[in-house]
């Protein structure tokens, strides 16, 4: 398992949080994963989840 499929959670008080989740997104983007970063208020983190499909 490779760190981008490990981490998919940050504190989003780390200035850098945002930055490398975004990052490792666009890593499981092009492997095929439809993915999004959002930010999760009740955990204060950001986080990488299945982006939601509206039918």
């Amino acid at each position: 398992m490779t760190t981008a499929e490990m981490l998919r959670e940050l504190p989003a008080g780390d200035d850098r949080s945002l930055t490398t989740l975004d990052g490792i997104a666009e890593v499981l983007r092009a492997q095929g994963e439809d993915v999004e970063v959002v930010y999760n208020a009740r955990r204060d983190v950001f986080r990488i989840v299945p982006r939601e499909r509206v039918a």
